[in-house]
């Protein structure tokens, strides 16, 4: 008895040991061993009925030995027994039935990835057991299985979807595993944190590398306003297609406003700019439209105030996160990409007259005529359109359109190496495009290199990114395109030795009287002679980036990460003009001397960053999913450029800067400099209960030395809220309603796009005016220490939905944004000694929508034909709520000026894209002039810029797009349209090419059409007779409604053919693609004025090894 008691005593305690397990990948053998290490326990066991029993992984928090035993030996046919301190493990002893069911099976097969690469490291486990195993290094797995009634493996991997494959009687299983990049969808990477897109309230768009390669623009920001039209790409008609354009982007409308003095200009450009975040760092624009696209695993658009308030005052424009692609383990892989780009110029808007029409315009003008200069300019006007006549009867017809442009072919290599396993990972990147505009020798070149490198030692991930980026971009040394249009067509590009000529015609005094550029002695300077000069306008800059990362998972709901960055680029320019050039063809006298000019520009920038970032992810009870996230940042910018522009160059060819005579007239080499510190602390928590209902809050606050000393830091607070109605009970098993998820969110975001110093008293010395050797210096600004930081309310709903087994999706968010605390000038008696300063007096507002459906039309993927079609449109109205007096005044001033072009006005309750003109009734039937109504009603001839209203908004109200994809086995074919309607243009070609034309030159053919001759004619432009200008007019602003074609590509896809094995060979990817193939428009104008637009196809071949 007292024998007994002891043994039951002796096994109660030894199956209460308690035991700390984290194991992953052993074998049984391993697992007995860490018990018995933790313990005073032993196993007795046969090695034979443990061989096959795969690897397993176990996770134990003081869990009790029996429980551990009991988990891992469940389904598996073994079984065990307490003896004391000692564990038998032995065959658990079955039924007739269960002996029956006891075969064993044995599943073998291969586990590779998209590109039919082998995956070494793959967990195979058997569902709801601890069985299992892992691929070897050629990715092939053998797993051994007791028999039973549903056999389920689970397949896992670092950076791959996890899988599930019911046993279906096939003793080979092979598996192609998808990167995680492939479920973007379904993961928010905010450049912070990483959220769950079920659960998460803002407002985004998350862009997939499949669609950055199947809508490719000419570059990675028209890509991206390929796919969202809500990334709004603001067309830029002067500069059209040229390839060192810096674009203007806009996310959801302007929320900044130019300040007093800059209305005219392009600073809109800068303020209204999103913040872009390149792998957790901010960069440049610049240098986002540099990056290949080939190298971007993601990149989410973050739009409403939930979404961008983790970014605090850098948030108000929207931000662009950008996630480049990560070493993918395995062994080593060789990508190579080669893409040749073609461009070809679009001049169908351009309608000239030939040379027989120009002439015959002139002459009914009447320049062969003179009334007032005596009978011998009249015999000299008359000999001078003699010569003319005689060029046209020759057969004289030059195109001079075609002169200055060219078939630009460029071209573009990727070459990319990665490998390792899934401790230590390695890429190396290497790409070079070149891109040749249509205007001859305008090109722009780019270099990028990346070593990433990875390495993980148990819960420890250390990694390091360098980039190198280099930029080459040279301008057209032909000039501006505009200048060749205008060129008559009776003028010959060459003389009688095939040299170019200098001039056309000799000067007629009669004939190009008022004229300006004109030498009064040799004619009108030929363009094209400029070209054949050592003229240059050239730039270049170097980008180095290093960022490094550890990141700690101490225990599986915790993850810290600590990142160090730092970015320094250099910028240089060169723009040269020999003496030569016609840019001097008016110097004369002692300005002689001073012909020729050099403006050489150079900068340097810096910037430190450095974050902690801790997350906090846990279920508790199967349904409260709790996540929490705390982000500290800090960082400091520091800039510095200089601009020397010096001139009198004796010969071409001495183009160094030190060749020069002097500085430019009256000038001296300026400079700038700046530096900001700014300081952040952000934390985010998000609830979810069951995945139904969740709520996200976040609260950042940032200190800038960019305000004033009273304001230097602020806060800026988010909350959303939403619900999944599709996880609701009453929606389970719903054909019709698969996904059903309402959202509401409001945050602030603040603006930083602002000078250094605005906020301080800053001083300048007289570098000009000197006593002795001592300089003075002079106050520049006046400060303000209340200066705080300029703010933005933003609210949003939004709707989510699937539908008919999901092949109906329409997301839908409706938003409005309240800017507060605007900067801008104040103005202030002259008796300050300054006439304004910087104070928070403005406020604007954008509300709108965005609308994006999505319909499988074909979805048979047995057959792999698969056709599917997706509409976004997105609608936004911006509105001025409040202006400083400063600038209302300058406004004034603007309103009063006359001219063919309105200056851009800003008013209160207008938009700030509201053209603002004098209202026309169109031409007097009678007499040819143009009537006009006055503010009080009144009918008038006498034009007057006191009149002028708003006649429209150059923004359209509506922008989308149209994309279809359709796929045939490895036959793919995508293509995306794009549209505006509700806005309106001023026509500048009407004005500028046709009624105000000097008919002396060149000009648009509808100088024919339309026009008044005689009383009673109905027409829209005045008589070719009058001579009178016309000023901005509600006549020119047109209703403007355009379809275009963004892109189209045609892929097919090799992959698994014999001869591709042979060679070692995995996949080959052909494209085709053209993009902007034709443009369509209510509006007919003359588009790309100094730079035409272009038509771009490509081809191109990627090879994996």
């Amino acid at each position: 008895m007292f024998v007994f008691s002891f043994t039951v005593v002796a096994n109660t305690h030894a199956q209460q040991e308690k035991v700390n397990l984290d194991l992953k990948n052993v074998s049984i053998k391993m697992l007995f061993g860490k018990i018995q290490k933790q313990t005073a326990l032993s196993f007795v066991f046969n090695t034979e009925l443990t061989k096959d029993f795969g690897r397993i992984s176990v996770k134990a928090d003081n869990e009790a030995v029996e429980s551990v035993l009991r988990r891992v030996l469940a389904n598996t046919g073994l079984t065990y027994r307490f003896e004391g301190d000692i564990i038998v493990i032995r065959q658990q002893e079955l039924s007739t039935a269960q002996q029956e069911a006891k075969k064993e099976i044995t599943i073998v097969g291969k586990v590779v990835d998209e590109k039919k690469e082998p995956i070494p490291g793959v967990t195979i486990l058997l569902k709801g057991t601890s069985l299992g195993t892992a691929t070897n290094v050629d990715g092939s797995y053998k797993l051994t299985i007791p028999g039973m009634k549903d056999v389920v493996l689970i397949f896992s991997f670092v950076g791959m979807e996890t899988q599930e494959i019911k046993y279906a009687g096939t003793d080979t299983i092979n598996v192609t595993m998808r990167s995680l990049t492939e479920t973007l969808q379904d993961v928010v990477v905010t450049g912070i944190f990483k959220k769950n897109r079920e659960s998460y309230t803002g407002a985004v768009r998350v862009v997939t590398d499949k669609e950055l390669k199947d809508f490719k623009g000419r570059n990675l920001i028209s890509t991206l306003a390929n796919i969202d039209p809500a990334f709004n790409l603001i067309a830029n008609n002067d500069l059209g297609s040229n390839p060192n354009r810096l674009p203007e982007v806009q996310i959801r409308g302007a929320a900044s406003l130019p300040n007093v003095g800059e209305l005219q200009d392009n600073t809109s450009v800068d303020l209204n700019t999103p913040l872009i975040i390149l792998d957790g760092f901010e960069t440049t624009l610049q240098r986002m439209m540099d990056l290949d696209e080939n190298e971007v695993a993601s990149i989410t658009i973050l739009k409403d105030g939930s979404a961008t308030a983790l970014y605090g005052s850098r948030g108000a424009n929207g931000v662009i996160v950008i996630t480049t692609r990560e070493p993918q383990p395995g062994k080593l892989k060789f990508y190579y990409k080669g893409e040749m780009n073609i461009e070809t110029p679009d001049l169908s808007d351009y309608h000239v007259l030939n040379s027989r029409d120009k002439l015959r315009l002139e002459e009914i003008s009447g320049y062969y005529h003179t009334t007032t200069l005596g009978p011998d300019w009249e015999i000299k006007l008359k000999e001078y359109y003699n010569a003319v006549l005689a060029q046209v009867e020759r057969g004289v017809n030059t195109d001079w359109l075609s002169i200055p442009l060219r078939t630009g072919v460029g071209h573009r290599h990727n070459l990319r190496i990665e490998g390792g396993d899934t401790s230590f990972r390695y890429s190396l990147s290497l790409q070079y495009n070149l891109t040749e505009g249509v205007m001859k020798d305008s090109k722009r070149e780019n270099f990028n290199g990346e070593i990433n490198l990875s390495y993980k030692h148990n819960h420890l991930i250390f990694s390091n990114r360098l980039s190198i980026g280099l930029n080459k971009a040279q301008e057209s040394p032909y000039g501006a395109f505009s200048d060749y249009v205008k060129l008559n067509p009776y003028w010959e590009p060459y003389d009688e030795d095939g040299k170019v000529r200098r001039y056309f015609s000799p000067y007629n005094w009669g004939y190009w009287a008022g004229s300006s550029g004109v030498n009064s002695e040799k004619g009108v300077p030929n363009p094209l002679y400029d070209a054949t000069l050592n003229t240059y306008d050239k730039s270049n800059y170097t980008n180095i980036t290093n960022n490094f990362s550890i990141e700690w998972t101490p225990i599986p709901e915790l993850t810290l990460n600590g990142r160090v960055g730092i970015s320094g680029q250099t910028d240089e320019g060169d723009m040269f003009k020999p003496s030569t050039h016609s840019s001097f063809v008016s110097y004369t006298g002692e300005d002689i001397a001073r012909k020729g000019s050099y403006q050489y520009k150079t900068g340097k920038d810096l910037r430190y960053e450095a974050s902690f970032t801790a997350n906090f992810r846990k279920l508790f009870a199967d349904k409260h999913l709790v996540y929490a996230g705390v982000n500290a940042e800090l960082s400091e910018s520091n800039g510095r450029s200089y601009t020397f522009n010096v001139e009198g160059f004796s010969d071409e060819s001495l183009d160094f800067l030190s060749m020069a005579l002097q500085y430019e007239k009256d000038g001296k080499p300026s400079g700038s400099e700046s530096k900001s510190r700014r300081i952040g602390l952000v934390g985010n928590v998000n609830y979810s209960y069951d995945n139904r209902y969740y709520v996200d809050f976040s609260l950042r606050t940032d200190g800038s030395s960019q305000f004033g000393s009273s304001k230097r830091f602020a806060l800026f607070p988010a909350v959303g809220l939403g619900w999944n109605l599709h996880n609701e009970n009453f929606f389970q098993d719903n054909f019709y309603i698969n996904r059903l998820k309402l959202r509401a969110s409001y945050g602030i975001s603040g603006s930083q796009q602002f000078s250094s110093y605005q906020a301080m008293e800053t001083y300048s010395y007289y570098v000009g005016d000197r006593y002795n050797i001592w300089m003075g210096a002079y106050q520049m600004a006046l400060g303000n220490k209340n200066l705080e930081w300029q703010t933005v309310d933003k609210y949003n709903i939004g709707f989510e939905g699937g539908f008919l087994n999901n092949r109906v999706s329409i997301d839908m968010d409706v938003y409005l944004e309240k800017t507060h605390a605007l900067l801008s000038s104040l103005e202030l008696p002259y008796s300050n000694g300054f006439d304004s300063y910087t104070e928070n007096i403005g406020a604007v507002e954008n509300k709108g929508f965005e609308l994006k459906a999505s319909v499988w039309m074909l979805r048979d993927t047995e057959r792999r034909f698969l056709w599917s079609v997706t509409g976004n449109l997105a609608y936004n109205k911006d509105k001025i709520t409040k202006l400083s007096e400063a600038m209302k005044a300058a406004n004034e001033k603007l309103a009063s000026i006359g001219g063919s072009n309105p200056n851009r006005i800003l008013r209160e309750g207008d938009s700030q894209n509201a053209i603002y003109a004098v209202p026309s009734l169109g031409i007097d039937p009678s007499s040819g002039e143009e009537i006009y109504l006055k503010k009080n009603g009144e009918v008038t001839k006498l034009w007057s810029a006191a009149d002028r209203v708003n006649c429209g908004i150059s923004n359209p109200k509506y922008r989308g797009n149209l994309s279809t994809m359709v796929r045939y086995k490895d036959l793919s074919l995508n293509m995306s349209f794009g549209f505006n309607w509700g806005g309106q243009k001023y026509n500048q070609t009407l004005i500028d090419r046709v009624e105000n034309a000097d008919k002396r030159y060149n000009v648009d053919e509808r100088v024919f059409k339309d026009r008044w001759q005689n009383p009673g004619d109905k027409t829209f432009f005045k008589g070719v007779n009058v001579t009178t200008s016309s000023n901005y007019s509600s006549r020119f602003v047109q209703d403007e409604t355009s379809f275009w074609c963004q892109n189209m590509n045609l892929t097919y896809e090799l992959k698994d053919w014999k001869w591709m094995r042979h060679m070692g060979i995995s996949v080959i990817n052909a494209t085709i693609g053209t993009g902007e193939l034709f443009y369509l428009s209510t509006i007919k104008r003359e588009r790309g004025l100094s730079y035409p637009f272009s038509r771009q196809y490509t081809m191109s071949l990627s090879v994996m090894f």
